[in-house]
């Protein structure tokens, strides 16, 4: 295997075919910008269905050039009132099915206010729906730092929806997935949460939260809701019995959602319940709900059942997100590691081998968190071995479709059931370190195309493939080697410099662990603290420097708490206004003093105050119309930043790729050069040897010639010898052929005499049966035996045919090599 290969790190290979659509919808969106044409935005429409419409989703992963140009060409169009919103719609629906551009969609394109912008009472239901469809997958995981512009319109559509009578199923499908886009989007965003307590009465509205939890809905959004309204209203601890309520609802939803087969809600179970089990606080109680294994049990019964749904009961994409949702909920429960649900480990195993052939990375991971349980341990239990055992080979095999979507997940297993003894082995037979490399230099591969997440994703998989590494490298001199290469390799030690200087507290220890582990080589332990070391000094230069923070979100976030003072600043009066505003302040105070405050006429207080209430709506609104500009040109500025990283990643590759390639010219220069001296010097040493190599090369000649005159004089007297023998054998055999001609004449005429007997006697046939079985007998035996000498004499006629050719053909050949000799 070679290390550092140019092919393997191609991320960007030559496949504009594939990109055609995208890029095709490019250039008709800059002819729309331009023209604003009927024909330009039936381009877009047309492409934009061809593109709805495709089977490969892999089109909209970000990282690539093509596929940033798409989603801002595309953005740009929706913002346009005269764009192809619909079928974008339908696009964006397409695309929210891929998780890492459904992540793209939703931090970095930012098409959350224009789909609201569209979602109005005016659209039919049908449209409603659907875009709520969009929203709810886009919205999902969404962060909000500040009160954007269209959040306001948003909370009045959403609560509306939400608080209407349901009375009709449009009605109620629309009211459930209203819930869902409000959850989506105020869970853990204060301002979003802010603006929603403005728009609504929290308390009516908790109330018919509250009473859609015991009604229709599953309970899982409405919980989150509620949580969201508890702790931006009160902002206290959520107790213990609240813990448990949250679990019991979970759990419940999860059950009714695996039933309904209704992937939203378990997406919003598994949400939940990885909020509760990641909170520090909350997983105390979580840790104490009683109930779990209950509700385990029906819910494994029913997701295996959901494995073996046929694709005509309903949608096979909605199944497999069904199952993802399902094994990702079981996955955050059994990293609990509570000793009460070890007894449902044999059949989480059972079922990840069920669903592995349709979700095989959430399978996968599940398996690997369920050995993980052991590792402190060191052996697993026999009746978890037994369900293992049986579809170990299968999970062993690495995954040959898209391996880079299922290979983190396979490493994680393989570096699982390195923990153990029983398993440990296994990996050794089954597991070579060439398959294991080229798994993970797949998933690196496939995941520095997809942004953030991406490289978030492949540090993983850097740590995971070198503590696998590092666990059998003491029991296997090839594991040994594959560590080394591992190591060796630029973009390995690229991740981890990267995973050493993030922000990421346990990734950090988890490469430390790495880099003190007594087989790590200490040359890449040297260069990895000195990469490490240079990339914190670039970092603290770019933080010190004028323009370190300049257009990052971050800065953007950190700088939160100084909105409150310039809204302040925003809210000062004009002087004039000032100046009469302390004077009735002065008046008040003054007749407060002397107790005269009733005498004062509220009049002028009301009329100043109205003055001031409009010019703040005045100004409220230009604000609001200036952080809506604000909002799109950082949209667009975050659209241009996509579209600089995939050129600068394609950039870096190819410079790496070009780096390399010159590395190589120059060491194969180095080697021709040295090449050519080694060959001028031995040229010389052959030429001085030539001369007396022609010299001893004639006097052989001289006598090979005599030598072969020898041997072909041997020859001939032997090929006479030969012959004569042949002809001898020849004579023997034919006086052997008359001797039993003879014979077959003597035993004819005895027949024939034993013929005239047996006529004669023809009434003593009964008392010679016996004699005449018996000549019978030597009658077969004596034609047997001429059968035989027949066959002996074809043979022997066959083998004088055979030896006269062999001489024929010695003959020959020696004629030719006595003519080759003499020329």
């Amino acid at each position: 295997m070679e290390v550092d290969s140019v092919e393997s790190w191609n991320t960007n290979p030559p496949d504009g075919s594939k990109f055609a659509n995208l890029k095709a919808f490019v250039n008709a969106a800059r002819e729309f910008e331009a023209t604003h044409s009927e024909s330009a935005i039936n381009l877009m429409t047309r492409y934009l269905g061809l593109i709805a419409s495709s089977c490969d989703l892999s089109i909209f992963s970000p990282g690539r050039s093509e596929v940033c140009a798409f989603f801002s060409s595309l953005w740009r169009a929706m913002c346009d009132i005269r764009g192809p919103h619909w079928a974008g719609v339908a696009v964006l629906a397409r695309a929210a099915i891929e998780p890492s551009a459904k992540h793209a969609l939703t931090h970095t394109y930012k098409f959350m206010p224009i789909l609201a912008r569209l979602l109005t009472d005016a659209i039919s239901n049908d449209k409603k729906i659907k875009l709520l469809s969009v929203m709810q997958d886009i919205s999902y995981g969404i962060k909000i730092s500040w009160q954007e512009s269209y959040l306001n319109n948003l909370m009045k559509q959403l609560t509306e929806w939400i608080m209407q009578p349901m009375t009709e199923p449009a009605h109620r499908t629309i009211g459930h997935k209203s819930l869902t886009v409000l959850v989506n989007v105020c869970y853990g965003n204060l301002p979003a949460i802010y603006t929603l307590m403005r728009t609504v009465d929290t308390k009516d509205f908790v109330l018919h939260l509250i009473s859609l939890k015991d009604g229709s809905y599953g309970g899982v959004e409405v919980c989150r809701l509620l949580v969201c309204l508890s702790g931006a209203t009160r902002g206290s601890i959520a107790r213990q019995p609240d813990a448990h309520s949250y679990v019991c609802c979970t759990m419940r939803t999860f059950n009714k959602a695996i039933l309904e087969k209704d992937a939203t809600q378990l997406l919003h179970a598994y949400t939940f319940i990885n909020d509760l089990c990641s909170d520090s606080h909350l997983r105390s109680f979580v840790l104490t709900y009683p109930n779990f294994s209950p509700a385990l049990n029906v819910g494994i019964k029913d997701a295996e059942d959901l494995c073996q749904t046929s694709p005509e009961d309903m949608e096979p994409e909605n199944v497999i997100n069904c199952l993802k949702n399902v094994l990702k909920f079981l996955t955050a429960l059994v990293n609990l590691d509570l000793y009460s649900l070890r007894c449902h480990h044999s059949d989480l195993v059972g079922l990840c081998l069920k669903a592995s052939g349709v979700c095989l990375p959430e399978s996968l991971e599940l398996f690997a968190a369920i050995v993980s349980q052991y590792r402190d341990e060191g052996r697993l239990p026999q009746e978890l071995i037994s369900v293992i055992s049986e579809g170990l080979p299968g999970l062993l095999v690495p995954p040959a479709l898209e391996p880079g979507k299922a290979g983190l997940q396979w490493l994680q297993v393989v570096g699982a059931l390195c923990e153990s003894l029983e398993t440990q082995e296994r990996v050794l037979q089954e597991v070579t370190p060439d398959t294991f490399e080229d798994t993970l230099y797949n998933v690196l591969q496939y995941m520095l195309q997809n942004g953030s997440v991406g490289v978030e994703a492949s540090q993983q998989a850097v740590v995971v493939g070198c503590r696998t590494a590092l666990t059998l490298a003491p029991l296997s001199r090839e594991w040994e080697c594959a560590l080394n290469r591992m190591l060796a390799h630029h973009q390995v030690r690229k991740l981890l410099c990267a995973g050493l200087t993030s922000s990421n507290g346990p990734r950090r220890r988890q490469i430390l662990q790495l880099v003190k582990h007594h087989y790590f080589p200490s040359d890449q332990m040297n260069q990895v603290f000195g990469e490490s070391l240079h990339n914190v000094s670039d970092l603290s230069s770019d933080s010190l420097s004028p323009r370190g923070g300049g257009g990052d979100l971050s800065s953007v976030a950190s700088s939160a708490p100084c909105g409150e003072a310039a809204w302040c600043a925003a809210q000062r009066l004009a002087p004039a206004q000032e100046q009469a505003l302390d004077a009735l302040v002065a008046k008040l105070s003054e007749a407060l003093r002397d107790d005269k405050i009733s005498d004062i006429a509220t009049s002028s207080v009301m009329e100043l105050y109205g003055y001031k209430m409009t010019c703040l709506e005045q100004r409220l609104h230009s604000h609001s119309v200036a952080l809506q500009g604000a909002s799109e040109h950082m949209a667009s500025l975050q659209h241009a930043l996509a579209m600089l990283q995939a050129t600068n990643s394609s950039q870096q590759d190819v410079l790496y790729t070009t780096q390399m390639q010159n590395e190589r010219h120059k060491q194969t220069i180095e080697d021709l050069n040295k090449q050519l001296d080694d060959a001028e010097t031995t040229l010389r040493g052959f030429r001085a040897k030539i001369a007396a190599e022609r010299l001893d090369k004639e006097n052989q000649r001289e006598n090979m010639h005599k030598e072969f005159r020898a041997q072909m004089a041997n020859m001939e007297n032997e090929m006479k010898a030969r012959e004569r023998e042949c002809e001898e054998k020849v004579r023997a055999a034919e006086g052997e052929t008359r001797a039993v001609q003879k014979r077959l004449e003597q035993q004819m005429s005895k027949n024939s005499e034993l013929a005239s007997v047996l006529i004669k006697f023809e009434e003593r046939v009964k008392q010679r049966d016996k004699k005449l079985e018996e000549a019978a007998a030597a009658d077969g035996a004596l034609r047997r035996e001429l059968d035989q000498r027949d066959v002996t004499i074809k043979q022997l006629e066959k083998t004088v045919l055979e030896r006269e050719n062999r001489l024929y053909q010695r003959k020959v050949k020696a004629t030719s090599k006595c003519i080759s000799i003499m020329d």
